[in-house]
């Protein structure tokens, strides 16, 4: 991707919703786009779907786009709602539950 290379995500939270549906009990991995230094994928989960602990590889930073996560990381337990956020370094073991259904936009650094 150049620097004069634009690429719209979404033009609100609603499109970015209605582009991922959420599949019944699952936790679905999107591939949105790869860059210089960068990947962007959206995560969208069902209701008690857990992305059970796992790390990666670069740092991440986690957006909540729609519902609500429990996003577990170092021995806390933090409760995301729309808008929320959350930054992992690279390496650290964290988890993923969500308590209704959710769409998370998941950015990997490097």
């Amino acid at each position: 991707m150049s620097a004069d290379t634009s690429f719209l995500l979404a033009a609100s939270a609603a499109e970015f919703v209605a582009a991922y549906p959420v599949e019944d009990g699952r936790v679905r991995p999107h591939r949105v786009l790869d860059g210089d230094g960068f990947k962007i994928r959206t995560l969208t989960m069902d209701a008690a779907a857990i992305m059970r602990e796992h790390r990666a590889q670069v740092p991440i930073l986690v957006q909540v786009v729609s519902g609500r996560i429990l996003f577990r990381v170092g021995g806390s337990e933090y409760d995301l709602t729309a808008g929320g956020a959350i930054q992992v370094p690279a390496g650290v073991l964290h988890e993923l539950e969500a308590v209704d259904p959710s769409h998370v936009l998941l950015l990997l650094l490097g």
